[in-house]
């Protein structure tokens, strides 16, 4: 009697070890695909805003400078936008502005080209720069090199926490992989009724992470325009490796 008493309080207590580390990696998870995906949410923003202007020579031609644009490494597409366009888009967001820049003479503003660029670009700027300044009638270059700078960035921290989340997904399948191959595939689906209640209690753990993730998040999002909601998929997934890792335990401590 005293031994099934034992045996019932460890069963619970294997409950609730499974619960709270199922609890705390999908806590982990969960922040993690939250960052995720906010971060290449403004990394697409930014990278569609993002435009170089390679600024037309009075003398250029402007069909040869639009090809040679073209054929720059890193050039996604070219926009070419004339004086008037320009001086039109002044007009209606500032006339007085507008009528200042009329009355300095004919063409006050020059022609532009609008270059759409690549990763490549972006990660050789100063090279790209000055192969468009090469070219015979582009007269200058501007962009914004803060925001260049902040797509970069984004860049970088969305491949960092990829790795980071990718490491994790195959520490959990090595972590699963390896309870098969410590108990064997057969003994692996023995006492299903038992091994069930481990597999929920590890669901239940990452239910519980996923809905305090959402609790806390969920107000942030009417602070910016720009919000991404993680795919289901990614919930989905989680919560599969959390029942798995309560099914691995019960296994090994079977054995």
């Amino acid at each position: 009697m005293e031994n099934l008493n034992n045996t019932s309080r460890i069963g619970r207590k294997g409950y609730r070890i499974v619960f709270l580390l199922s609890l705390s990696i999908s806590l982990l998870f969960e922040c993690l695909i939250f960052i995720y995906t906010q971060i290449n949410k403004i990394d697409f923003v930014l990278k569609q805003d993002f435009r170089v202007m390679a600024i037309k020579s009075a003398d250029g031609d402007e069909s040869k400078i639009y090809e040679d644009l073209k054929k720059i490494t890193g050039v996604k597409s070219v926009n070419f936008v004339p004086s008037s366009e320009i001086l039109k888009k002044i007009e209606l967001e500032d006339k007085e502005l507008y009528y200042s820049i009329s009355s300095l003479g004919k063409k006050p503003v020059p022609d532009i080209y609008e270059l759409e660029v690549d990763d490549y670009a972006l990660g050789n700027m100063d090279s790209f720069v000055d192969n468009l300044l090469k070219l015979k009638g582009v007269e200058d270059v501007k962009y914004k090199i803060l925001e260049s700078y902040a797509i970069m960035h984004f860049s970088f921290y969305s491949n960092f926490v990829s790795v980071v989340l990718s490491l994790l997904i195959l520490t959990l399948s090595l972590l699963v992989l390896m309870g098969i191959m410590h108990v064997g595939i057969s003994n692996f689906f023995s006492s299903l009724k038992n091994a069930l209640k481990w597999f929920f209690s590890g669901v239940l753990g990452s239910l519980c992470a996923i809905f305090f993730v959402y609790v806390v998040i969920y107000p942030v999002k009417f602070l910016s325009p720009i919000w991404q909601w993680p795919d289901y998929s990614w919930h989905f997934l989680i919560t599969i490796f959390s029942g798995l890792i309560g099914w691995v335990f019960y296994q090994w401590k079977k054995s």
